[in-house]
């Protein structure tokens, strides 16, 4: 059941989902932080009903914010950045809905993020007053929405929305003909300078297809871990509680439906861990054997380092390491739960400093990185990454990659991950790795592209560093 066929609670409820919606975009902006992780601390205060009302409306603002910035330039003179901040995203956040949600009534999204807006600290009446003003301009511009694809499918007057079309009175898009490049990356919303350069890697009918994955929010999915009953009867126990599950298309994992799950029995017993497929993969490739020692060079939140720690049996042990105490306090709370021999260690930002004073015969390095394979996911990071980023990125990958060659023994594996779709980030960061040390050989290596493969986008190599001729 999607958002929209759900009933709609009662007004008070909906002005909180609102309220709450424009606070986590406020704070997703200002702080730093990923909305997918503000909205996993929040989301269990809400009633099941809500909650993928809450990540819809809260998602949806912040993928589409260029396609509605340059909407909502029709009708404010001041530019969106000049805005403030409650005012920038209660414009985003009603033009969203009256736009992109086609079972939402324009009064009950425009009057709801009202009510949620004057409950905002520093929002007086004025500020209420003109987005309400520019959100009813607005509608007067908005003739229909349809489910039928357009006859004229670059139709500037026409913008898709969730499951069909929003038709407006006068164009709102580039003309395809003249910028096709700045027409997409308005239709999409996307950077230009993303759009540029997928269509000179992939052609502008796969870059298509590539915008419209990335604008989807991918399902929840969750590995069944090794201590959990049968898949069916984890299945049974989470319909019991109430979630829409089903068997995912992998051994051992799960699809939830709707939003995020809140509270789970399953999930407080260690029987399911969050993880998306691709991510799931990248860490099965190491595959580490019973007694092995593996390293997670950069671990947090801890996903990877939880299914890696399972098949390590009584004599393997895990290090899981990362930049910082807060960011390993999340790889902490996923291996408490979990038997076996693990320890985390704060390591040095620099990667020329780490030194951990012993080898290991596995290590995953999962990089930061651009994030371009999870825009559905984590729809801010679009805006986030600049083209120059791909440069001080590659840098410190190339860094880690070379801390943790230092580190593996003689014969020992390295699968090196990143959630990027990027070249640069990938396959260009191990050949070059390959070429800096002769010793290692490339065993397998995938790129998860997100319409290609209904999950999250993603690439890993896997490397064996061969045993020297002295042993």
């Amino acid at each position: 059941m999607n958002e929209e066929s759900r009933p709609e609670p009662p007004a008070k409820e909906y002005a909180a989902v609102r309220k709450a919606a424009l606070e986590l975009l406020c704070e997703a902006e200002s702080g730093g932080r990923f909305i997918d992780e503000l909205l996993s601390e929040r989301i269990g205060a809400f009633e099941r009903r809500d909650r993928h009302l809450l990540q819809e409306i809260s998602y949806g603002a912040l993928r589409h914010q260029n396609t509605l910035d340059r909407l909502l330039k029709l009708y404010v003179k001041l530019p969106m950045d000049r805005q403030a901040a409650a005012v920038r995203w209660a414009l985003r956040l009603g033009s969203y809905q009256l736009v992109y949600l086609n079972r939402v009534p324009a009064h009950a999204a425009v009057n709801q993020t009202l009510e949620g807006m004057k409950v905002l600290e520093g929002v007086g009446k004025k500020n209420v007053g003109f987005v309400n003003a520019v959100l009813h301009r607005l509608i007067a511009d908005i003739t229909r929405k349809t489910t039928d694809d357009p006859s004229e499918p670059d139709d500037p007057n026409i913008l898709p929305s969730r499951g069909g079309y929003c038709h407006f009175s006068r164009p709102v898009l580039p003309l395809v003909r003249l910028d096709l490049v700045d027409h997409l990356s308005v239709k999409y919303s996307y950077p230009r300078w993303l759009v540029k350069t997928w269509i000179s890697r992939f052609g502008a009918q796969e870059t298509r297809a590539l915008l419209v994955a990335g604008n989807r929010t991918p399902r929840l999915c969750a590995r069944v871990t090794a201590h959990a009953p049968p898949d069916a009867e984890v299945i049974a126990a989470l319909g019991e509680e109430g979630f829409e599950v089903e068997a995912g298309p992998q051994e051992r994992t799960i699809l939830f439906a709707g939003g995020g799950p809140g509270p789970s029995g399953a999930l407080e017993k260690g029987w399911i861990q969050f993880q998306d497929l691709t991510a799931i993969q990248a860490g099965a490739a190491l595959a580490p054997p019973s007694g092995a020692r593996v390293l997670d060079l950069c671990s947090a939140p801890g996903g990877k380092s939880a299914q890696l720690l399972e098949g390590l049996g009584d004599g393997g042990s895990l290090l899981a390491t990362d930049r910082s105490e807060s960011r390993l306090a999340l790889v902490d709370a996923n291996l408490s739960r979990l038997e076996g021999a693990w320890k985390t260690a704060v390591v040095p930002a620099e990667p020329e400093a780490i030194d951990l004073g012993e080898s290991f015969t596995h290590i995953l390095v999962d990089a930061p990185c651009s994030n371009t394979g999870v825009l559905g996911r984590r729809p801010e990071a679009r805006w986030r990454v600049r083209r120059e980023d791909l440069d001080s990125l590659s840098a410190l990958q190339d860094g880690l990659l070379d801390a943790a060659v230092r580190h593996l023994g003689p014969g020992g594996r390295l699968v090196y991950s990143t959630c990027s779709i990027e070249p640069q980030e990938n396959e260009e960061r191990v050949a070059a790795l390959l070429r800096r040390d002769p010793s290692l050989v490339e065993l397998e290596t995938r790129l998860f592209l997100p319409h290609r493969v209904d999950a999250d986008g993603g690439y890993y190599s896997l490397l064996r560093k061969q045993p020297s001729k002295e042993s």
